[in-house]
């Protein structure tokens, strides 16, 4: 039960996400440019949202990235394992074997909080 606890939790899955976009803020200057940060900051800005707002609000705000994370995720899955079978990225090299199941897990973990937050069964659900 704990495992689900940890799962369903929003605040951890804020957290992970902030982790991500810490990661695509340090792209942004380093590979991408400023301008990616267009799309960045805003995803940044609902993750935050979601972690002090919590409840079904909180999930709404959470459910915006999470279905960017799936577009994305659905959109780009053959360039992905094509990245894995030769070795890494030219930008970021292994660190996609770290990235990658990273950023799977996170959607895990938004998919558990949103659930959990709009049924009511989270520890937030009255706030």
């Amino acid at each position: 039960m704990a495992i689900m606890n940890f799962l369903s939790d929003i605040r951890n899955a804020a957290i992970a996400n902030a982790v991500i976009v810490a990661f695509h803020i340090y792209i942004a200057f380093a590979v991408e440019g400023v301008s990616f940060l267009v799309i960045v900051l805003p995803i940044g800005g609902l993750v935050a949202a979601a972690y002090f707002v919590k409840g079904k609000i909180g999930a709404t705000l959470l459910a915006l990235p999470t279905l960017a994370y799936l577009f994305v995720f659905a959109t780009n899955t053959p360039d992905m394992l094509e990245t894995l079978k030769n070795g890494g990225d030219e930008d970021i090299g292994w660190g996609i074997y770290i990235l990658l199941p990273f950023w799977l897990i996170t959607i895990l973990l938004n998919i558990m909080s949103i659930i959990a937050e709009v049924r009511g069964t989270s520890k937030y659900s009255s706030s």
